[in-house]
């Protein structure tokens, strides 16, 4: 009998054990291989000393207290749950991922300069230009129809010296400087500059006045006709200064023998003209130009009023004249 009972009571004794391991399931999964052995090794010890020692079926009733036997494997549980807040030091950091470098910004590629019209280039060459000071030369082909008109007084006797004349030359030279004007700077330039007649003297009556020179201020305006070519349109105004010479200077010398009170200086006059021409541009520098003009000039030589020993002496002289010149020059561009 007792073999026939002891198997109902090992069964009675697992079920006990199957069912508080399931309760206790979620601690038993987290234990240890090791914690699993010794808990089977315990449920296997307990068999065996129920052989030797019977107890009747009520016997497990007082057992129920040993529930708490799985307890004992929680405590791994508590240290796998230190192990977490270890964990946040030993973290590494990771590393920045490298910052990818920007690509080369391909260069752009060159503007092409943009064509300009004809007209405009050419525009521009007319104010790069007019905006640079010139130096001129020229050379003047000139011819003249000029009077005398002189008269000696000695108290009612009057003793008229008039006559007509044409320069015994016929070339003269001329030396000018021009800038831009301050309005209209792209067509018009004003400047200066001196003619150098040389000896002036009326050819068919063998009178030489002497070394005749100009002196005047220029105004200028350019229309352009054509490629590097304009018509210009100018005017002067200025100063004639001749320095007596030859047969003038032999009357001023009687004058002063007979006690008359007059002075051997340069005698000065006043000229005015208006020109017309074309001027091309050859290269940066060099400009050509062809000129017409035309000029009136007056020179003052005597104009002498005295008494000499209780005597009324009066002496006038001066020239007139109308000068027509064609004028071939060069200009440089500094």
């Amino acid at each position: 009998m007792r073999s026939l009972l002891a198997p109902p009571h090992a069964l009675w004794k697992a079920l006990l054990v199957l069912t508080l391991g399931v309760c206790a399931l979620p601690a038993v999964a987290q234990a240890t291989p090791q914690t699993k052995t010794k808990t089977q090794t315990k449920a296997k010890s307990k068999p065996k000393g129920s052989k030797k020692t019977p107890a009747p079926a009520p016997a497990p009733t007082p057992e129920a207290p040993k529930a708490p036997e799985p307890a004992p494997p929680k405590a791994p549980v508590e240290e796998k749950a230190k192990e977490p807040d270890k964990a946040p030091a030993k973290a590494v950091v990771p590393a920045k991922p490298p910052v990818p470098s920007k690509p080369p910004v391909p260069a752009k590629p060159p503007v092409p300069e943009k064509v300009l019209p004809q007209s405009q280039v050419q525009a521009q060459e007319r104010a790069e230009a007019s905006s640079q000071m010139r130096i001129g030369v020229g050379l003047d082909l000139f011819t003249e129809k000029a009077r005398m008109s002189g008269e000696q007084t000695i108290n009612t006797s009057r003793q008229d010296e008039s006559f007509d004349y044409n320069s015994s030359s016929f070339l003269s030279a001329t030396l000018s400087l021009s800038v831009p004007a301050p309005i209209a700077k792209e067509r018009a330039r004003i400047g200066g500059g001196v003619r150098l007649f040389g000896n002036y003297s009326a050819g068919d009556r063998q009178f030489g006045f002497g070394l005749l020179n100009q002196a005047f201020v220029t105004g200028e305006y350019g229309l352009p006709v054509a490629d590097k070519t304009e018509v210009v349109f100018g005017a002067r105004a200025g100063l004639s200064l001749l320095f007596p010479g030859h047969e003038l200077d032999k009357e001023i010398d009687r004058l002063q023998v007979q006690g008359v009170d007059v002075w051997s200086v340069p005698r000065v006059g006043w000229v005015v003209g208006l020109s017309a021409g074309g001027r091309r541009r050859m290269s940066e520098h060099i400009l050509l130009r062809a000129d017409l003009s035309g000029q009136l000039e007056k020179l003052y030589l005597f104009a002498t009023s005295q008494d000499i020993e209780s005597l009324q002496f009066d002496k006038h002289w001066s020239t007139f004249g109308l000068r027509l010149g064609f004028t071939l020059g060069i200009e440089f561009a500094l």
